[in-house]
């Protein structure tokens, strides 16, 4: 799924890094924005244990803390259409955070505005 939604990134020319080696963890992601880097985890099916979902946290937390913003992804199966829709909730986020916003967009509402382009 990473592969296929950098695929995207590249066609769509935004810059973007892979397996960046942050102090505590290694990001599917990393996009170098101002004011605070944003770190994105594409989560399969292994992240919905218990276990993992506790670690998981405490990580992400933790990058908030030390400035990072983090944007997570997940999905149970793979299928084209929820790469789509996992890509238009990437770009959502981008988009709402070019503008010096701080929150996290509506990913509903972001797929059904975008969702244009990826049909056309």
């Amino acid at each position: 799924m990473e592969h296929e939604l950098a695929l995207r990134l590249q066609e769509d020319q935004i810059f973007y890094q892979t397996q960046v080696e942050i102090p505590v963890t290694t990001a599917d992601f990393y996009f170098p924005t101002q004011p605070r880097p944003l770190i994105v985890f594409v989560d399969g099916r292994v992240h919905l244990g218990k276990a993992q979902m506790f670690k998981d946290e405490e990580l992400r937390t933790l990058l908030r803390k030390k400035g990072y913003r983090v944007l997570e992804l997940s999905y149970n199966n793979y299928s084209n259409k929820k790469r789509d829709e996992l890509y238009l909730g990437l770009l959502a986020f981008l988009r709402s955070h070019s503008k010096g916003a701080d929150k996290q967009p509506d990913y509903e509402q972001a797929i059904e505005i975008t969702k244009t382009q990826v049909e056309s």
